[in-house]
């Protein structure tokens, strides 16, 4: 059985170059399974796109990045949109 206790996290984001917004994975977007794989990102604000390795949000805790499990339960995807 799972438990839960409270921890001292961090949210990390990745602002975009506009200012005003950060980026988010596209849940429409398929994983780009390359070495890392890719995740397609758009920017909360003004809907550029990019690719990251990593899947933007992300929590820090104790010095190792953690990625929010849905972002690797849409996994099976094998192209881009």
């Amino acid at each position: 059985m799972q438990k839960e206790k409270p921890i001292q996290a961090t949210l990390v984001e990745f602002p975009c170059d506009c200012g005003k917004g950060f980026y988010r994975v596209d849940e429409s977007a398929r994983v780009v399974h390359t070495n890392p794989k890719q995740w397609k990102h758009k920017c909360s604000a003004c809907g550029k796109e990019t690719h990251f390795a990593f899947p933007y949000s992300m929590v820090k805790y104790k010095g190792q990045e953690f990625v929010l499990a849905k972002h690797i339960r849409f996994e099976g995807n094998d192209h881009i949109k």
